[in-house]
C-alpha cells in the first residue's frame, strides 16, 4: 500500500499537533490582551489627569477673579452685603477668604477639601506699596491652586502627582 503524500493535511502525520497550535494562540492572545489593557488604562488615566488639571486651572482663574473684585475699595462701589464674604471693609479679600471660596466651588471629580489655595498680593509699582494697601485697585492678586492627583490604574501603584495652576489678575475695586 502506497501513501499519497500530497493528501497529508496540516497535522504532518502527527496526532495532537492541532491542539498545540490552539494553545499557542491562547497564550498569544493573553499577552496581546494584557498589552492592550495596559495601554487602554493608561490612556484613560491620562485623560482623567487632563480633566482634573482643567478644573484646577478653572479654580485658580475663578479664585483670582473673585479676589480681584473684592479689593479694599469694594465697599465704596457696591452694597456691603456684596463685599461681605471678603474680609472687612478696610482690607478686602484675604487669603483665607479666597481659599474658602475656591473650596466651595464643588468642582466635579475633585474633592474640595484636598484643594490647597494660596492667595498673594505682590506689591509691584508705586501705587501698591504697603502704605496704600497691597489689596487696592490697580494692584495684582495671584492665586495658586494645588491638588494631589492619584492614578486609578488597577494593580499599578503610581506616586501622587501634585497638579498646580496659577492665575494673576489686577484688582478692579
Amino acid at each position: 500500500m502506497r501513501i499519497d503524500t500530497d493528501r497529508l493535511d496540516v497535522l504532518d502525520g502527527r496526532a495532537g499537533n492541532a491542539y498545540r497550535k490552539q494553545g499557542s494562540a491562547v497564550v498569544e492572545f493573553a499577552l496581546a490582551f494584557l498589552v492592550l489593557m495596559a495601554f487602554l488604562f493608561g490612556v484613560i488615566d491620562f485623560c482623567r489627569a487632563v480633566y482634573t488639571y482643567e478644573f484646577v486651572t478653572y479654580a485658580a482663574r475663578t479664585g483670582a477673579r473673585w479676589a480681584m473684585v473684592r479689593g479694599n475699595q469694594c465697599y465704596l462701589a457696591n452694597p456691603a452685603s456684596w463685599c461681605e464674604p471678603a474680609g472687612s471693609a478696610s482690607t478686602g479679600a484675604t487669603s483665607a477668604d479666597v481659599q474658602t471660596f475656591v473650596q466651595s466651588l464643588h468642582l466635579p471629580g475633585i474633592a474640595g477639601h484636598l484643594i490647597s489655595v494660596t492667595a498673594k498680593w505682590p506689591a509691584t509699582g508705586s501705587t501698591c506699596v504697603s502704605a496704600n494697601g497691597s489689596n487696592s485697585p490697580g494692584c495684582p492678586v495671584q492665586v495658586i491652586v494645588q491638588y494631589p492627583y492619584s492614578s486609578q490604574i488597577p494593580f499599578v501603584r503610581i506616586k501622587i502627582i501634585t497638579l498646580t495652576a496659577d492665575s494673576q489678575m489686577v484688582i478692579s475695586q
